[in-house]
């Protein structure tokens, strides 16, 4: 039967029946006018609640894993579990437990190889003795910085730990401004298992502070009057218990192993630094008033009794190896201030090019240790030489360089690459690829020199202690 009987004149129309489906659906559709709307559950709002309360007891439950903020992998370490955290430079600072079982087999041989070596004139028992004792005592590495990028930091940390044979026993203390004490705990997050302390609240700094003038016909970059940059020079006085320790300025690479410094004779000298021949000390000091100030009748007992050598070489304390006892026993600091004070009551200015190095050159001269110059391959935070290291590098090569960009040829076998200049290459962006923009270039194949100071820097570091500077 139709569903409807069309009336006459009409053509005859035929309906089809609905889906029973479609049926079934409209059957079931709620009548907000005739039918209550549906009620939840009524106990979900408490289980709700206890969810949000078992999440929030989460939270304040002691956490039993870590995970590195440099491992990539975002894999999760039991606390506790004897981990090797050493920042590569690469995509991770984490180590597993077969590189610690490694670690400790190296120690292992070298304590034998120690033990082997031979007892001849070249190692006679108190030398053995000595080396012996510097393999297994604390390495103490001091490093002074008022910058607030953090940056130049880890990668001396990191390149430091990532060289280094025990790197369990290096112990860094960082003299810093107070403003930075809470962002340094940061940097401690990339380096889990490192000894990085804080020690700037040990030393009074008024006293040097005191000391510091700066004369505007000098020469010298206006930035070097911090007194952070004169730290080096009051450690012995404050670190009294330790009778060897390793400075290092922030801007430097390690590539070697820096316990070796420790295990250097310094033969009752104060300290030990990196000679420098290209450059002379005619080129930093006035002769004519250092040989009137000779010539006094009362002058202190640091003042050399014969005249100072124009052409002596210069040595740089960005890498120093001092020996406490006899700093102190020599009045090294005392030296230091009174080089100061002549500096600023002299008439015309007595040294340029520098503030903390011309008085550290003139309190050690004649009394330091040298150590080899791949301890301080310097200048690559430089973009030319000067005309007198032209000079110099032309009798040594027979072949005179370029004024720039400036080249650095020892950076091949450099144990520690230092960055002092004007151009550091974290103010300016990670190179990649060629560049025409070079500031200076490292080796035999002319590397750009601040690309070996990236390596040891990943990206995600950089990103994180950068942001970490704009707080």
């Amino acid at each position: 039967m139709p569903d409807y009987q069309p009336s006459s004149g009409m053509a005859t129309r035929r309906v089809q029946p609905r889906n029973s489906d479609e049926e079934a659906n409209r059957s079931r559709t709620i009548r907000p006018d005739l039918e209550p709307a549906p009620q939840p559950w009524p106990g979900l709002p408490y289980v709700a609640v206890l969810v949000m309360c078992g999440f929030l007891a989460l939270q304040l439950y002691p956490s039993t894993h870590w995970r590195h903020p440099q491992d990539r992998l975002k894999r999760w370490v039991p606390h506790g579990d004897p981990q090797i955290v050493q920042a590569t430079g690469k995509d991770s600072f984490y180590s597993t437990l077969d590189e610690v079982q490694v670690q400790q087999a190296e120690d292992l041989a070298a304590q034998e190889e120690l033990s082997a070596l031979p007892k001849d004139e070249d190692h006679d028992e108190d030398t053995l003795a000595f080396l012996k004792k510097a393999g297994e005592q604390e390495v103490h590495i001091f490093v002074s910085t008022d910058a607030s990028d953090f940056r130049p930091l880890a990668v001396l940390v990191n390149s430091t730990i990532s060289n280094a044979l025990h790197p369990e026993r290096l112990h860094f203390h960082l003299v810093m401004p107070p403003s930075h004490r809470f962002r340094a705990k940061h940097l401690s997050a990339f380096f889990r298992d490192v000894k990085i302390e804080i020690v700037s609240e040990n030393i009074d700094l008024k006293e040097m502070e005191s000391h510091i003038s700066f004369r505007n016909n000098s020469k010298a970059r206006p930035e070097l009057q911090s007194v952070y940059n004169f730290v080096p020079f009051l450690l012995p006085r404050y670190f009294k218990d330790i009778d060897r320790f390793i400075y290092l300025d922030a801007d430097v690479v390690v590539k070697g192993n820096i316990e070796e410094l420790l295990q250097i004779d310094l033969e009752d000298r104060a300290a030990a630094a990196v000679e420098d021949c290209s450059q002379k000390l005619e080129t930093y000091f006035d002769f004519d008033q250092l040989a009137k100030i000779q010539a006094r009748p009362n002058k202190p007992a640091w003042v050399p009794s014969v005249p100072i050598n124009s052409e002596a070489c210069v040595f740089n304390r960005g890498v120093l190896v001092i020996n406490t006892k006899q700093w102190i026993k020599e009045q090294v600091t005392e030296a230091i201030l009174w080089w100061m004070d002549e500096f600023h009551d002299a008439d015309s200015v007595l040294y340029k090019y520098g503030l903390s190095q011309p008085p550290f050159l003139l309190a050690l001269y004649g009394k330091y240790k040298k150590l080899e110059t791949l301890w301080n391959v310097r200048g690559l935070g430089r973009h030319e030489f000067s005309e007198h290291e032209r000079e110099f590098l032309e009798k040594k090569y027979n072949h005179k360089p370029d004024r720039k960009p400036f080249i650095s040829f020892e950076a091949d076998s450099a144990k520690i690459l230092h960055f002092n200049g004007k151009f550091k290459p974290w103010k300016r962006v990670r190179p990649v690829g060629a560049s025409k923009d070079v500031i200076s270039r490292c080796g035999a194949k002319g590397v750009e020199c601040a690309k070996l100071w990236w390596e040891y820097l990943s990206p995600l570091a950089d990103e994180i202690l950068k942001h970490d500077d704009t707080m």
